[in-house]
């Protein structure tokens, strides 16, 4: 096992890094946090049927702190249409809980092959620069509407990401200003981490293998990440002003591209 000041170091390195990317590319830290979490838990010698999940569940009651400040800032700005959160909020609830009942019943090894399938969708999505180019002239139906909630929340509380792969994309075609659509797609996220990490928590398997330990959620790393997290989106949006966006977003879908093929080849 490693000991020492290192796992602290990279924990506390990894969270500025999933802060800073968010703030510059508008991305969900948890793309990063939740395979970050499982390298340096591998590296602490974590039992493996645990690895995996405590990492899911850890990066979900992570982003119960940055959905927050993201929610306040995006309302004081009326980006938030909440006449749509309301209605896909039900279709989004349900979702979690039915993806964090899975995560619980599929082995670690499962969980990484799956994350390693979404962030190589994740990864060549980037790479194209795909986006919906049909848009609609009013919000479809209720349950349309409830359908993409579910699938938004299954894949949070699956994965312990934000919705914004899905979210975004539908906002947009739904005809949304960018604005709106980041705004809205933000408010999501507090709504799923706040479930996600209720769920979590009363996961009890976690508790018996190592302190620190509530359910699947490993509290130490989770109150190291969170301030550096909030911190990098700080840094993140003042450097995204000055840095080209196109060129980020190919280095980080290669940078995932790489973290993917490792995780479905290891």
């Amino acid at each position: 096992m490693i000991m020492g000041i290192l796992p602290w170091v990279l924990l506390a390195t990894l969270g500025l890094a999933a802060g800073t990317t968010a703030g510059l590319l508008g991305i969900g830290g948890g793309m990063l946090v939740v395979p970050g979490l499982f390298y340096i838990f591998n590296l602490m010698d974590f039992p493996p049927d645990l690895v995996m999940h405590s990492a899911i569940a850890t990066s979900m009651s992570i982003m119960t702190f940055t959905a927050t400040s993201s929610i306040v800032a995006h309302h004081s700005k009326g980006d938030v249409q909440w006449g749509v959160f309301w209605k896909i909020i039900p279709g989004i609830l349900l979702g979690v809980l039915l993806g964090a009942l899975l995560d619980d019943t599929l082995s670690s090894a499962v969980l990484k092959i799956i994350f390693g399938l979404f962030l190589l969708l994740i990864s060549v999505k980037l790479l194209l620069d795909f986006k919906p180019k049909a848009k609609l002239e009013s919000l479809p139906g209720l349950a349309i509407i409830n359908a993409v909630g579910l699938g938004i929340g299954f894949k949070s509380g699956l994965l312990g990401v934000g919705g914004g792969a899905i979210s975004v994309p539908f906002l947009i075609y739904c005809g949304l200003p960018m604005y709106e659509v980041v705004g809205t797609s933000s408010s999501f996220s507090l709504p799923i981490s706040i479930l996600g990490t209720l769920a979590f928590l009363l996961s009890s398997h976690g508790e018996a293998f190592f302190p620190g330990f509530i359910g699947y959620i490993y509290w130490p790393s989770l109150l190291l990440i969170a301030p550096f997290t909030i911190l990098g989106a700080f840094l993140g949006t003042s450097l995204s002003h000055l840095i080209s966006g196109e060129k980020l977003r190919t280095a980080f879908a290669l940078f995932l591209l790489f973290i993917s093929l490792n995780m479905l080849l290891s």
